[in-house]
């Protein structure tokens, strides 16, 4: 119980700090409509030619909604210690009973309820351009949007070790995002890639991610039939957050051990 009251706190204060910058809040939400009507207009020049069996908007539009939250999902934990570092509020804070494992995930709280409705306005602005999502199958929308997030986590809590300990950004980060971008499928089929980088693309959740998604917000696919990607995502998740929560722990005992935790 004293733990949510915890996260709470952190949730709220984040969000107080989100909402009284209105015309940010704002200007993000037009940013994404204005992306959207931007690839819709893209998908009328590519005519009537679809890709994987969808029309080219609804493919272009799931690969913008499930890029947006795994770029959140990477960064927000690194940005949450950096934050805590350059106010000088790191170490105070963790003086306190909060652990550095919670401090971390509290920080994180707010910022991946917002991909979360990021990802909501992409649907939402792109039934505005006529998406259909009559045949979306939501329960397993749901669990691959679940199974994901914890695969992509699992790389965000990687950078926020890199950032404790080395005090900037993590060109991890930016390799895997790039390679996501490449790679994973976001506005073009893996099909157009050479073969050994279609094998390449198999590395990254983001591939799996994409291809679940779009069966099962745009083909209707039922879980049983996407236990492919399903079982791949649950497994980037089960191996890779323990391994990340480990290197996040021996990261912070480093940095206590040198004494640098309050410098940046």
């Amino acid at each position: 119980m004293q733990g949510a009251w915890k996260a709470w706190a952190f949730f709220k204060r984040d969000l107080l700090t989100d909402v009284s910058y209105k015309l940010s809040f704002s200007l993000q939400a037009l940013d994404i409509l204005l992306g959207i009507a931007a690839f819709y207009f893209l998908a009328q020049l590519l005519g009537e030619k679809t890709t994987q069996g969808y029309a080219s908007f609804p493919f272009i539009l799931v690969g913008m909604a499930v890029n947006g939250y795994m770029t959140t999902s990477l960064a927000c934990f690194a940005q949450g210690i950096r934050g805590n570092q350059l106010m000088g509020t790191l170490k105070a804070v963790l003086a306190t009973p909060i652990s550095p494992l919670s401090l971390m995930f509290f920080s994180s709280l707010y910022p991946l309820l917002r991909a979360v409705v990021d990802a909501g306005l992409y649907l939402l602005g792109g039934i505005l351009f006529g998406l259909s999502l009559a045949r979306a199958n939501l329960t397993a929308a749901l669990l691959l949007f679940l199974l994901s997030l914890l695969a992509f986590s699992s790389i965000g809590i990687i950078s926020a070790t890199f950032t404790l300990v080395f005090k900037r950004g993590d060109p991890l980060l930016w390799l895997f995002g790039s390679l996501s971008w490449l790679l994973g499928g976001v506005f073009y089929p893996l099909e157009v890639l050479p073969p050994f980088l279609q094998q390449t693309a198999q590395l990254l959740p983001i591939t799996h991610a994409l291809e679940g998604m779009r069966a099962a917000l745009l083909g209707g696919g039922a879980v049983v039939e996407l236990l492919p990607q399903i079982w791949m995502l649950a497994l980037f998740g089960v191996v890779g957050l323990p391994l990340s929560l480990v290197g996040f722990s021996l990261g912070v005992r480093r940095v206590r051990a040198t004494g640098t935790l309050s410098h940046y």
